[in-house]
């Protein structure tokens, strides 16, 4: 699937890297209550990633939340520079984060969620 055994390697430590530095996914996080989850692959001869989706319950925000991560061989479509404080924080996230990307969703918003006449939400 990834070709040649340096390439193999090189995916693997990235894998390895990112579970290191905490960004890789985690399924059991104590902030969410896990609903749902899907890992997507594609590989071809010059690139490969993996997307994380996963889907829950926030406690502490007190509404459902979706978020995708990929690890991949390059990134596109990266967080823009108007989400950083400065060029400084901005460099630093793509310096430190070559291979990486997260994003957070809030697919139901609260007024929302109320609006439906939801008054407690539950998964179980």
């Amino acid at each position: 699937m990834f070709g040649n055994k340096k390439k193999k390697r090189k995916v693997l430590r990235l894998l390895d890297d990112a579970a290191d530095n905490f960004q890789f996914p985690m399924l059991d996080n104590g902030n969410l209550y896990l609903a749902a989850s899907r890992l997507s692959v594609f590989c071809n001869d010059r690139d490969w990633a993996f997307v994380f989706e996963i889907f829950g319950f926030s406690p502490r925000a007190g509404q459902p939340d979706l978020s995708v991560q990929t690890i991949a061989s390059s990134v596109e479509n990266r967080n823009p520079r108007s989400n950083y404080a400065s060029d400084e924080a901005y460099n630093n996230y793509l310096k430190h984060n070559q291979n990486y990307e997260f994003r957070s969703f809030f697919p139901i918003e609260n007024d929302k969620l109320f609006s439906w006449g939801c008054q407690h939400t539950f998964l179980g």
